[in-house]
């Protein structure tokens, strides 16, 4: 199993696409948000850490955070819904839109 210094952590992090220095991600370890083990003052984290705290970190805010009780993620999931019926509406005004201008007659 891999495992990464502060610095390698970071790096892993930038390559996706997350925009942070050493020193968050040091105040993500000593929060636990990223656990790791200190060897003789020095962190090292391990790999499937990382990828465990991208996937938390991807779904924060979502019907799918971890440890969120079901009236939120019912909540969450009925927003959802709400956004995804909205850009239903708009892309079917732009698909009119651009039908009329190619002079195209819907079905």
């Amino acid at each position: 199993m891999n495992t990464f210094n502060l610095k390698e952590t970071t790096a892993l992090l930038h390559s996706y696409g997350f925009k942070c220095d050493t020193e968050m991600v040091s105040h993500w370890i000593s929060e636990g948000n990223i656990k790791s083990i200190e060897n003789g003052g020095a962190y090292e984290v391990l790999e499937e850490e990382v990828y465990r705290f991208i996937e938390a970190y991807r779904l924060e805010g979502t019907a799918f955070e971890e440890g969120i009780d079901d009236q939120t993620m019912i909540g969450r999931l009925l927003e959802e819904i709400t956004d995804l019926k909205k850009q239903i509406v708009k892309l079917q005004e732009e698909k009119a839109e651009l039908e009329d201008q190619l002079g195209i007659m819907p079905f």
